[in-house]
């Protein structure tokens, strides 16, 4: 995380007792000059950014990746997702980061580890049901109209359990329900080329339903499919817990358990991405669940270019000879590299292609 120079960190007296505390997420940045005051809970909102300035009430927030801001009535506005649609180089320059500083010899299991893992996943999802039954009860309560972005404001925890006490936008819910999506439908996707690869690596002449039977699509039912989706949105009740440290989860040190995860991680993302599934054949289910993979590797590496070349302008156009001293986001080494890895999922797909015996399964959309 990241204390930025006079932010008042709350304090622990209420002027009875000195028995209040904040549980700091996981890469929380407390800006330039923010009040935070206690009780505050953020172990459930990871990587959230409070803006410089902003006075943080006592309060629970439980949507990961954030931005708090001041808003308007005084009250302040949160964007969840923020930093995965708009920051990802962020995200992206974190984790080269934390790897190269990763130096310990005897505590090497718990001094590395992605942010975007299993946990986190949980997270999101998590924080994507409370956004979309949000969106539903104004829905079902006849609020919401065509062309609602500006209109409609969600405010506090009683609206949305883990908005805390925060105002959000129907633009903001929307931005969050795409940013957790794609970064769940990713994770979920990259486990599966992972696995495809791995077969592909030791046998060849493989069979498109033997493919499927060993990534566990081999029976796939439209219907069972959204029913999955359906009961996913239920309404549950929210549970003040202390996540689990990134080196206790399963799927940490267990590539099977990592799998597992990704693959009912998967299943549960099917109706979104191949919403006609129960028309699909196996060929055609596969192809677009690669094609999705490169689309959202794709996407990642130009958010990350974006987010980096933003400053880039700003810089130029505000400091005299910036450019001579400031490395471009086009040779950024954090921007190359996230370029490169949408390169080598192509690539990886090639080799599955091959494997396959040389069938059309995503050439046509490379």
């Amino acid at each position: 995380g990241n204390v930025g120079y006079g932010s008042n960190v709350g304090s622990n007296h209420t002027g009875r007792i000195p028995d209040q505390e904040t549980s700091v997420g996981e890469g929380t940045f407390w800006g330039l000059g923010s009040v935070i005051k206690f009780p505050v809970d953020l172990t459930s909102a990871p990587y959230s950014i409070i803006a410089a300035g902003v006075q943080l009430p006592p309060q629970r927030i439980t949507l990961p990746f954030s931005l708090i801001t001041d808003g308007p009535g005084g009250m302040n506005q949160l964007t969840p997702g923020w930093l995965l649609q708009y920051s990802p180089y962020t995200i992206a320059r974190s984790e080269v980061k934390f790897a190269n500083r990763r130096k310990a010899k005897r505590h090497d299991f718990y001094t590395g580890w992605k942010i975007l893992r299993a946990g986190m996943m949980d997270l999101l999802v998590d924080a994507r049901k409370e956004l979309v039954i949000a969106g539903q009860k104004q829905q079902s309560a006849g609020e919401m109209g065509a062309n609602t972005n500006s209109r409609k404001v969600f405010k506090t925890d009683k609206a949305i359990p883990g908005l805390g006490a925060n105002q959000l936008t129907e633009k903001g819910r929307q931005i969050g329900i795409t940013a957790y999506t794609d970064a769940i439908q990713r994770y979920a996707l990259r486990g599966l080329l992972d696995r495809l690869v791995k077969l592909a690596s030791n046998e060849k002449g493989l069979s498109l339903n033997g493919v499927l039977q060993h990534v566990g699509l081999e029976d796939i039912s439209g219907g069972k499919l959204f029913q999955a989706a359906a009961d996913s949105n239920k309404p549950s009740t929210p549970i003040v817990n202390w996540p689990v440290l990134p080196w206790n989860e399963a799927s940490h040190t267990d590539a099977e358990a990592l799998w597992k995860h990704q693959h009912a991680m998967l299943l549960n993302e099917l109706p979104s991405i191949l919403p006609d599934s129960s028309n699909a054949n196996n060929n055609n289910i596969l192809s677009e669940l690669l094609h999705k993979c490169i689309a959202l590797e794709d996407d990642h590496a130009k958010r990350v270019y974006k987010s980096k070349s933003r400053d880039d302008v700003r810089g130029a156009s505000t400091v005299p000879g910036y450019k001579d001293v400031h490395i471009p986001a086009e040779k950024d080494s954090v921007v190359l590299a996230a370029k490169q890895e949408a390169d080598e999922v192509r690539n990886h797909i090639r080799l599955v292609e091959d494997a396959l015996g040389g069938s059309s399964i995503a050439r046509s959309r490379l």
